[in-house]
């Protein structure tokens, strides 16, 4: 399974927020853009995806931008993720409703149950992580993160 650069670009962009989320200021499209080498046309379909999804907030005006909308210990990559992909599955097969059957040969197919499993492990993985760990993660691999957020 391979996710996109919608969800890679998304948990970037929001680990910045993440870092700033303390300050309450919200950070701008062309801060985030110009950070982390992303267009900024492209970082706007991703946040309104995740504003829709109650992920982020946006706040108009000349020193607007967005914020997170909730502490970012409370903010799982696995959230960021569905929110961006729709779902996250190894295979066409699996769904994550235990009432939707997607394939017709579901109840017969016995590699279905492995599909299931690595769904399982890969929500664990992506739910075992907030924006929180990644901010702190991240200021640990670069303590002038936070600074040069605060010049630019």
């Amino acid at each position: 399974m391979k996710l996109t650069t919608r969800s890679s670009y998304g948990v970037r962009a929001l680990v910045n927020l993440a870092i700033m989320y303390d300050d309450g200021h919200p950070v701008s499209i062309k801060y985030v853009s110009r950070k982390e080498g992303i267009s900024s046309i492209y970082l706007e379909q991703i946040f309104s995806r995740l504003k829709k999804q109650g992920i982020v907030r946006s706040i108009r005006g000349p020193k607007g931008g967005y914020s997170l909308s909730k502490d970012p210990s409370q903010i799982s990559v696995y959230e960021v993720v569905l929110a961006l992909e729709g779902r996250v599955s190894p295979a066409r097969c699996f769904s994550d409703k235990k009432e939707m059957t997607v394939c017709k040969r579901a109840g017969k197919c016995a590699s279905k149950e492995v599909w299931d499993e690595v769904a399982r492990h890969i929500k664990d993985a992506l739910e075992s992580f907030s924006l929180k760990d990644l901010a702190k993660r991240t200021l640990q691999i670069d303590p002038e993160n936070r600074e040069k957020a605060i010049i630019v």
